[in-house]
């Protein structure tokens, strides 16, 4: 019965794409973050992360992922109507840019990144997802100024399903589909 089973299948087994999952890696950034109010009460502020530092721990391509190298990013923010408090209810898009060494080459990334923060929140990029939270030494007190720098601690998963190429006139390798 086994051996029947065993042939039927293996022409739809062999029909089957095969997964493009080529790499993972456990990742902690740590850093400092620094937000600029927008002018009047609305609109839109502006955040920075600099310095900054990633360190994964994983696999691309069949190579170990390893080290830690800077993390830098910046964009935009617009504030969230409080839950329960004034500070820090946001949410956010920008670039971040950081650095990924492998044993066969050093990655050198910049995506779009979007987050959402209470104190704690989420960010996503198109390889990073993970947890954030804000931690002191913080500049401001959000009840007499409002917070403007801040340490921050992240952890999170970077996913790659689709083999890197390296293309020279973006000057880097990207992800391939």
């Amino acid at each position: 019965m086994l051996v029947l089973l065993a042939v039927m299948a293996t022409p739809v087994v062999g029909f089957v794409p095969a997964a493009h999952a080529v790499g993972a890696a456990a990742c902690v950034i740590g850093g400092t973050i620094t937000f600029t109010a927008p002018s009047g009460t609305t609109g839109t502020g502006v955040w920075d992360i600099s310095p900054g530092l990633i360190e994964c721990n994983g696999a691309l391509n069949g190579y170990r992922i390893f080290g830690s190298a800077p993390f830098t990013g910046h964009g935009t923010y617009s504030a969230l109507p409080p839950a329960g408090g004034p500070c820090l209810h946001q949410a956010g898009t920008g670039m971040v840019d950081y650095t990924i060494m492998s044993g066969a080459m050093i990655f050198h990334m910049r995506e779009t990144q979007r987050f959402v923060l209470a104190g704690g929140g989420e960010f996503t990029t198109p390889s990073l997802r993970g947890t954030m939270q804000l931690a002191p030494p913080y500049s401001g007190d959000c009840l007499t100024k409002p917070l403007t720098r801040a340490t921050f601690a992240a952890q999170g998963l970077m996913l790659w399903t689709a083999p890197f190429f390296f293309d020279k006139s973006a000057g880097g390798p990207h992800g391939g589909s």
